[in-house]
């Protein structure tokens, strides 16, 4: 029986209590690699632009006049996260999805200090060298505490805004307890680099297992780790409720049932200070619903933007059987089209 799909950020309490049981182990500098890094492919044929001086790695498809989605991604992520939103909206939609500074294939190293003002600087540089005016903007975990801060800061150019499972509250769940302790080192011990985080057979799984297990052993390794480590901090920073009543864009707030990282109750406190939201719950969803069940995921974000019954969701939800089916590589059905 193949283990339930698990997010990079849901092993911090399993971290933990490796720090908590051998409190020596992950100190000192990262056991650096000397090989060179050859990071498997994407799916797509990957960009690079210049923003703010850094080399961003970016995907793009679908129609130029249409609409445009931009997805960000979380803390450890990288454009797999949204590969099958990517596929889903892309034939209706623009969609441009990218790796945030210090993930993926994008720019890292000590000369980058991973602030929110620079996130919200490279996401508005994107859209400004992409030509861009106004997109929905979709974030997962510390994603979406950079789509939403980017919603404050430059409220125009958000049509709509989807929050999924976000960084930002109080609610830190398990892991708030790790991140004063945590240097790249312990995310070298914790096996950060070997894709045991994405666990699964269908292709998909496969790939991002593949990707992250690629810095293992490699010069990338040390500076990737690093890069984590400095996001970890910033990435439970807190957005004051007054901040959040300052967005004016529709919101999508979507969470998964049993996120382990960011409680649900985190849902509540962007509902109810964001002015303009609904709310929706993916079961079984996990810390990132589009990845775990993208096909409820996607038909509650369609909805969303387009209308409907959001409550005809459900029937994409998972049950225990299709989650194992679904990490199996077997056929889980129904899929949403």
């Amino acid at each position: 029986m193949t283990a339930p799909r698990i997010s990079s950020l849901q092993t911090l309490p399993l971290v933990l209590a490796c720090v908590l049981a051998a409190p020596g182990l992950g100190c000192g500098q990262v056991v650096a690699g000397t090989e060179a890094w050859t990071p498997p492919s994407y799916w797509l044929d990957e960009r690079f632009i210049e923003i703010e001086g850094l080399s961003i790695c970016y995907l793009e498809a679908g129609p130029k006049d249409a609409k445009t989605i931009v997805f960000v991604h979380g803390w450890s992520g990288n454009v797999q996260n949204w590969w099958d939103q990517f596929e889903h909206f892309q034939s209706r939609y623009r969609v441009i999805v990218f790796d945030a500074p210090g993930h993926g294939k994008s720019e890292r190293g000590p000369h980058l200090n991973y602030t929110m003002e620079q996130h919200v600087a490279v996401l508005g540089g994107l859209l400004d060298t992409l030509e861009v005016e106004q997109a929905i903007v979709i974030g997962n975990s510390g994603g979406g505490w950079i789509a939403a801060q980017f919603a404050i800061e430059q409220p125009e150019r958000v049509s709509k805004l989807v929050l999924s499972d976000s960084t930002g509250t109080r609610y830190t769940g398990s892991a708030g307890g790790v991140l004063n302790m945590l240097t790249a080192r312990w995310l070298q011990v914790a096996n950060m680099t070997t894709g045991e985080h994405y666990p699964g057979l269908d292709p998909k799984s496969q790939a991002r297992q593949a990707f992250a297990g690629s810095f293992a052993g490699t010069v990338e390794e040390k500076p990737y780790l690093e890069a984590l480590a400095a996001l970890l901090a910033p990435t439970y920073a807190r957005i004051s409720k007054a901040q959040l009543g300052q967005i004016q864009a529709s919101t999508l707030v979507i969470w998964g049932d049993d996120d382990p990282v960011v409680p649900i109750n985190a849902m509540k406190i962007f509902d109810h200070s964001i002015p303009d939201s609904e709310t929706y719950v993916v079961h079984l969803g996990g810390h990132t619903p589009m990845m775990s069940s993208p096909d409820e995921f996607n038909c509650a974000v369609q909805t969303f933007l387009e209308g409907g019954d959001s409550a005809a969701c459900k029937q994409y939800a998972l049950t225990p059987e299709k989650r194992r089916n679904r990490l199996a590589g077997r056929e889980w059905g129904p899929h949403f089209e």
